[in-house]
């Protein structure tokens, strides 16, 4: 419902219809939206009526529902990961480019109060030169294996054969924002995942190095095992550092720079309390629409996620560092 709940709250969008194949959550969106509901995908997407259509399932179906729905003319917003594998996203944007419809992956985060402050922090030089970027999303929460889709009937993110792991669950987002920060792709990855403590059947925990042109390096770190979080965001730069942090994951409320300008130390403290997640995606999308622009997350900031985000895979599987 979380889609359904975002799309009708934007102006400019008209929720049409939802399609699943549990008859407790189509009851739902009809008792909560008033909409027509499906029990197939199938007959969503051969509804006339929808021009856009988002794909919520398990990770292991993105592919397979976003090739059906392009092959009716359905544009698509796709849930991260956009598929599987680089090769699968770059076949989905190559069929959606025939087809001529449009496709992007819902990469909410880059609306996140946390980043866009981070961005703010190192695009105006607040810590001088940044050449040192740490992002971590760490917690601990038995409600995660089973958020969305199915819920914890189905908890999911607990199963490979659907997708599941905390790499397939968060790097998308972090890998992206730091893609963000950097500006480009990083010129070698060093990654780590493993499940630890809620089933060895996927990563529960995750972790990678990155090393950019010009001397940056970033780190990104997932896990559902940290009892005490660790910073949101730590950054260092030649001239001072700022951290994120809050012990409320994802309302995370506190950021510190301490820096110093011509010899003068400076601390300075930034309260942002409230939700991390802004809900900014749709409105974003709305207005790209409305002005006939550009996405708010193009093909080729996609596809260069899914480019790292396989190699964090491949280097996981290795234990070894890979060139980008």
């Amino acid at each position: 419902m979380f889609h359904c709940e975002r799309i009708r709250a934007t102006p400019g969008f008209a929720l049409v219809a939802a399609s699943s194949r549990s008859g407790e959550r189509t009851a739902e969106a009809r008792s909560r939206f008033g909409v027509k509901t499906y029990g197939t995908h199938e007959e969503l997407i051969d509804d006339p009526a929808v021009q856009w259509i988002v794909i919520a399932t398990t990770t292991d179906q993105h592919y397979r529902w976003a090739l059906e729905a392009i092959d009716k003319g359905r544009n698509l917003v796709i849930e991260k990961p956009m598929a599987g594998t680089h090769r699968e996203a770059t076949d989905i944007y190559q069929r959606a480019a025939a087809r001529g419809v449009r496709v992007l992956p819902h990469q909410s985060r880059r609306w996140d109060r946390d980043f866009l402050l981070v961005r703010r922090v190192i695009e105006e030089g607040l810590v001088g030169q940044a050449y040192r970027i740490e992002s971590r999303r760490t917690s601990f929460s038995t409600g995660w294996a089973g958020w969305g889709a199915q819920g914890m009937v189905n908890p999911w993110r607990l199963k490979k054969a659907q997708g599941g792991g905390m790499l397939n669950d968060w790097a998308c987002h972090l890998v992206d924002q730091i893609l963000v920060l950097a500006g480009t792709l990083p010129e070698t990855v060093h990654a780590w995942s493993g499940g630890k403590v809620w089933t060895a059947e996927v990563d529960d925990h995750f972790w990678a190095e990155f090393s950019f042109p010009g001397g940056l390096s970033c780190r990104v770190e997932g896990s559902n095992n940290h009892r005490i979080p660790l910073p949101r965001w730590s950054v260092v730069g030649t001239q001072g550092t700022f951290q994120v942090r809050g012990e409320e994951t994802d309302s995370w409320s506190e950021g510190e720079l301490r820096s110093e300008f011509h010899g003068i130390r400076e601390t300075r403290r930034f309260d942002f309390s409230g939700d991390e997640l802004t809900d900014a995606f749709y409105p974003a999308l709305a207005e790209a629409l409305r002005t006939s622009g550009e996405l708010p997350i193009t093909r080729e900031q996609a596809l260069s996620v899914m480019r790292v985000v396989d190699a964090m895979r491949e280097s996981a599987a290795s234990g070894g560092s890979l060139r980008i």
